[in-house]
């Protein structure tokens, strides 16, 4: 029988065959049987593809495991030459990146990218400063600015940090006569990020939040040094001079919205120092409630030293400042360090604190539950109360606690806490350092949950 031609030949891989195959035999020699140089006889003409070339799309059309896959780069690219786009144009004092790809941000949602970028950032991570010229000058272009940024979500945190006092020997700050000083030990600090719980559907990017506005009997800074209700309302600032005639103390007519309180900024002129603040709330979570569970799951390990529990909340505020040297120079973080040494700051703070006036009307508030028709009862946005998720994270904060972790938890956490080996790799349940090392924390946990632990020792 004749040897069958290519176009003949249908079968994507070919068919063994009690003959050796010149081509095939390459796939079954080791690597230093097969040269690179070539030889006097050519090798046949391999009629199937190799086996590490990619397979022809019909072997994915009925495969529906690749639907699990990641996504293309093509959305991250597009986010990254858009946020350039706009972060190099103009933007003429340098605030923006210089036109550099800016960091991909799962949070921003589609087509809400920045129109402007962060001047700086707080220390702490709970304020970003904004900073451009078009922000004091054009209300529209702060408004849609402002909106953007309230499409992003504050990041709530859980924090617990244990500590003790300790006496040790030698000189110090803190030391007294006998040579020895008091030293605070940390003896775990954790903390969980909340974010999640306040979407609906995270992938979607679906939550419940609304922009709300200062009402008339708030005292708030409206344009002012101080802070105060609305002209008529008890109040006497807020208006700029130009909207309610006799320098701007005429009675407030209705509430103003975002778009009023941004006009009212810009047409404040281009003399003296301005802020425009937005603030990002979380609503609907008892934290009272969930820092005592908090404190009563410390005090089960046996835990003897202060257990303080917060919930920090980073990019929980929005700062925009007028665009001039003086903001730029309170914003720089060497100038102020310079200010601090040379004890500057004693006559500049309290002078800024009495130039600029301040708009602080506006928030952002994300809500983490609703109540329902039934008196008492929420629905929550992620489907998680605050003793459902107390229940699914005691245990894993118990064995960071007594294991004296500082870091995040995460949900690799969760799962070890559990019993889940596969998070692991198997390597706790396995031999080695490793688990040596591990069963060695687990024994001395057993031990400090019996004798108590993290005592003062002074």
């Amino acid at each position: 029988m004749g040897k069958p031609s290519r176009g003949e030949h249908h079968d994507v891989v070919p068919s063994p065959s009690p003959a050796p195959d010149p081509a095939a035999r390459h796939l079954g020699e080791s690597a230093s049987s097969i040269s690179l140089n070539t030889t006097g006889a050519a090798a046949p003409p391999s009629h199937g593809r190799y086996y590490d070339d990619p397979p022809p799309h019909d072997e994915y059309a009925d495969d529906d495991d690749y639907d699990d896959l990641p996504p293309l780069y093509s959305d991250h690219d597009e986010f990254a030459a858009s946020n350039s786009n706009s972060g190099s144009s103009g933007n003429g004092h340098g605030h923006s990146r210089g036109g550099g790809i800016v960091p991909f941000n799962p949070l921003v949602p589609r087509g809400g990218e920045q129109l402007v970028q962060p001047f700086g950032h707080s220390r702490d991570g709970t304020t970003t400063y904004y900073m451009d010229p078009r922000l004091d000058e054009d209300p529209a272009f702060l408004l849609d600015h402002i909106t953007r940024l309230a499409a992003l979500p504050p990041r709530p945190f859980v924090r617990l940090r244990g500590t003790h006092k300790e006496r040790r020997r030698g000189s110090g700050s803190g030391s007294n006569n006998n040579g020895s000083s008091t030293e605070t030990v940390v003896d775990f600090d954790l903390r969980i990020e909340l974010t999640h719980l306040l979407y609906t559907d995270i992938h979607t990017q679906s939550a419940w939040r609304s922009v709300v506005t200062a009402s008339n009997f708030e005292k708030v800074r409206r344009g002012t040094v101080f802070a105060s209700r609305a002209p008529g309302f008890g109040g006497s600032g807020g208006l700029a001079p130009g909207f309610g005639g006799s320098g701007g103390l005429a009675p407030e007519e209705g509430t103003p919205d975002l778009a009023e309180w941004c006009r009212r900024y810009c047409a404040a002129g281009p003399g003296g120092l301005r802020r425009f603040t937005l603030e990002r709330r979380v609503a609907g979570w008892d934290w009272e409630a969930l820092g005592r569970r908090l404190e009563g799951l410390a005090a089960a390990t046996n835990y003897r030293g202060r257990c303080e529990v917060t919930f920090p909340v980073r990019d929980a505020r929005v700062d925009v400042y007028s665009s001039c040297r003086t903001n730029r120079w309170r914003l720089t973080r060497w100038v102020r360090v310079l200010f601090y040494a040379t004890l500057l700051f004693l006559l500049t703070w309290p002078w800024l604190a009495l130039r600029t006036r301040r708009w602080d009307t506006q928030a952002a508030e994300w809500r983490a539950s609703e109540p329902t028709s039934v008196p008492g009862r929420k629905r929550y946005a992620a489907g998680l109360s605050e003793e459902a998720w107390y229940a699914m994270w005691a245990r894993a904060l118990q064995r960071a606690m007594l294991e004296r972790r500082q870091g995040e938890l995460d949900r690799g956490d969760l799962e070890r806490s559990r019993g889940g080996e596969a998070a692991d790799g198997g390597a706790s349940s396995g031999g080695g350092f490793e688990g040596v090392v591990r069963a060695g924390v687990e024994a001395m946990g057993v031990v400090n949950r019996s004798f108590g632990w993290g005592g003062d020792s002074c």
